[in-house]
């Protein structure tokens, strides 16, 4: 992770809002334990102090209510003061609507409210870090697995969350003017102290919430931080793209004796099938056993036809699933090349191949991922695929990528 420069002479900052609890927690110590200095940002201003007295010297705690008038807008500076420089904007500030009304029977003033952290505030901070963070910089914003489907009796908790995607979309080609990376992570269910508390009250059943995801597990806080320092540190050719980290949730349900045999090695390489170039940056490690594929095919090579790359890609996830010795984690990238002119009906075909394999391969604990890229570079490529291939990235699957915007 070198993509980052400092803006000032204390080191790398980063601001971090809801930073007392839950995910924005994780990520402050995320940020911290990289060697960044973090500013946790919170309304709860007596938790926030303890947090940033936890983390050590050199991090600040800034009370603030972004639901208030102008308290969004002046963030950014406050933290840019208070550290003496800053690099990293992370939006992870956010509420949901828990009171089981209806949108036609929920107050106005916490329907105001909802939209107002969620989005509004959200908005006001990315513009001000557009204008104040400089060239290398990122601005991460926390989105939802909601945003992409209506959740019943929460408000406007979808609709901020679907405002929010498009916000980073519609932002991206200034961003990237700038030399600022601009995207977003979408969370699916994930163990916060919140939904701990609601599942030790009855009121979650998270076995159940387990069994209806795919992989077959509910995130942690730290499996978002981990996407957030990725896309924060190294993410600049995720600008304009909203990343799931929600173990196939958006797939739909798990699918039943579809998935091969999981692999049996604790470690495993990375291996490039199709790229030199690709493969060289990535490093190819010495494990006997295969943790990851990265088909770089079709990088830089034209695109077939639909009905021809749909049966080369299965062709290859079939020798992944039967002739390679895997570890117990795997995962499958596949990376296209797309042009200005790449014919659109090809690239959705192999958007829903990938997250249909993603979908029958997931019991087994097997990930499958795309990315769309339309760069000559291979600069941010081979950082992507080292994250979609490891660890970090346990619980992304089914995600097409399309990374056409590059921030440098």
């Amino acid at each position: 992770m070198t993509r980052l420069l400092s803006s000032g002479p204390s080191g790398r900052c980063a601001l971090v809002t809801g930073a007392a609890h839950g995910i924005g927690w994780a990520i402050a110590r995320a940020f911290a334990a990289e060697g960044l200095r973090v500013a946790l940002a919170d309304i709860d201003m007596e938790a926030v102090k303890s947090r940033a007295v936890e983390l050590g010297d050199g991090h600040v705690a800034l009370g603030v209510d972004l639901c208030v008038p102008g308290e969004a807008r002046s963030l950014v500076d406050r933290a840019r003061s208070a550290l003496g420089g800053l690099d990293v904007v992370v939006n992870n500030a956010g509420m949901t609507d828990s009171s089981g009304r209806s949108l036609m029977e929920i107050e106005e003033a916490s329907f105001e409210r909802l939209i107002a952290l969620n989005l509004t505030a959200t908005a006001e901070i990315c513009e001000c870090a557009l204008n104040t963070l400089p060239r290398g910089g990122s601005i991460v914003c926390l989105a939802s697995g909601a945003a992409y489907r209506p959740l019943a009796l929460r408000g406007a908790y979808s609709a901020t969350k679907s405002g929010v995607v498009a916000l980073v979309r519609d932002r991206a080609d200034d961003a990237a003017s700038k030399g600022i990376s601009l995207c977003a992570i979408a969370p699916g269910y994930t163990r916060t102290p919140m939904v701990e508390t609601l599942a030790r009250e009855g009121r979650v059943d998270l076995d159940r919430i387990a069994a209806s995801i795919p992989l077959g597990e509910i995130a942690l806080p730290e499996d978002i931080a981990a996407a957030v320092l990725h896309a924060a540190l190294d993410g600049d050719c995720l600008t304009g793209v909203t990343l799931g980290v929600d173990g196939g949730s958006a797939l739909g349900a798990p699918s039943e004796d579809t998935a091969p045999t999981r692999g049996d090695a604790a470690k495993g390489r990375h291996d490039v099938w199709g790229d030199a170039a690709l493969a060289q940056a990535i490093g190819k490690g010495t494990h006997s056993h295969v943790a990851a594929v990265i088909d770089a095919t079709f990088l830089d090579s034209a695109l077939p036809e639909a009905q021809s790359i749909l049966g080369q890609i299965r062709s290859r996830a079939i020798r992944c699933a039967r002739e390679l010795p895997r570890s117990r984690d795997f995962a499958l990238t596949i990376v296209i090349g797309a042009g200005e002119t790449t014919d659109a009906v090809t690239l959705a075909a192999v958007d829903m191949l990938t997250r249909t394999l993603a979908l029958e391969w997931a019991p087994a604990g097997l990930r499958v991922n795309s990315v769309i890229w339309r760069s000559p570079s291979r600069e941010g490529l081979a950082g992507l695929c080292r994250f979609l291939g490891g660890e970090r990235a346990r619980l992304v699957t089914g995600q097409v990528i399309y990374s056409y915007q590059t921030a440098r």
